[in-house]
């Protein structure tokens, strides 16, 4: 698997033009037994290769039990202009109201816009009836278990066992890996030279790091793989592979057994949300 991913990244590079940064945030380094205690590194992602799939989960009404789906739909609101111009004493109204009184009202002026809202799916869907359901009152369930969204990291917490060979980064199942590069805006002096330090360390040392990651507010989260990769013309990359699980190879199906020390299984993700991600 790992030389498929690196061969990915290597297409994107021959592709022409650069990727655009998708992630901006911190890797966060507490590794004592590794040389890498307390050090932050500002970063940007950009992604290289990816076959992410959705998360599967309904949306129901608290109240009925039944299924809701969200529709895009014009809201009308009346407002007064305040003494600097902001909008108050906003309230929403029906096109009816907007016909029969604000057309000839000046006391109050009329915007439209666009909003997400939730109705009952089957009335919707099957009798055509625009029945709306609060937001309030909206829950997510999996396998019929509620389940709540979690936030984007901004921070990559690396823990003093958070780190693995990488010669065993091909036991991760990757969904998506992502190119990283120092964040040189001026607000965080991000430089090269420091990412580029941390690549050859890890490099030296043959290691990875992992950490929980979620890419946005949600339910996909991720082990987070941190590593190092070296192509034969010098070109050095610093990648981030989103994983969702390992690889469960059974030792009794190995071709050689020689006794000795036991490995130890590869880490995954220390958080686990409440929810389960997509196979």
């Amino acid at each position: 698997m790992a030389k498929n991913i690196f061969s990915e990244v290597e297409k994107q590079a021959d592709a022409g033009g650069a990727s655009r940064a998708s992630w901006r945030g911190v890797l966060a380094l507490n590794i004592p037994t590794l040389g890498l205690g307390a050090v932050e590194y500002h970063l940007r992602a950009a992604k290289a290769h990816g076959d992410l799939k959705a998360v599967s989960f309904v949306k129901l009404d608290k109240k009925t039990g039944k299924e809701v789906v969200s529709r895009e739909v014009p809201r009308l609101y009346r407002y007064k202009e305040g003494p600097d111009g902001e909008r108050i004493d906003v309230e929403e109204i029906s096109p009816e109201d907007a016909k029969k009184k604000l057309r000839y009202d000046g006391k109050y002026m009329v915007s439209v816009r666009t909003e997400k809202r939730y109705f009952l799916k089957h009335e919707l869907e099957i009798s055509g009836h625009w029945i709306e359901v609060p937001v309030d009152r909206i829950v997510d369930k999996q396998d019929g278990e509620e389940i709540e969204p979690f936030e984007r990291t901004t921070r990559v917490e690396v823990d003093k066992d958070g780190f693995v060979p990488i010669e065993r980064l091909e036991e991760y199942k990757f969904k998506e890996v992502y190119q990283l590069s120092p964040d040189t805006d001026k607000r965080v002096k991000e430089t090269v030279a420091r990412v580029k330090q941390l690549a050859r360390y890890l490099l030296e040392k043959h290691t990875a790091l992992v950490a929980f990651f979620s890419w946005g507010r949600g339910y996909q989260f991720y082990t987070a793989v941190v590593y190092p990769y070296e192509r034969k013309d010098g070109k050095l990359w610093l990648l981030m592979g989103m994983s969702e699980g390992i690889l469960k190879l059974d030792t009794a199906w190995a071709l050689e057994s020689e006794e000795g020390e036991e490995i130890a299984p590869v880490p995954t993700a220390k958080k686990k949300p409440k929810v389960t991600i997509s196979k």
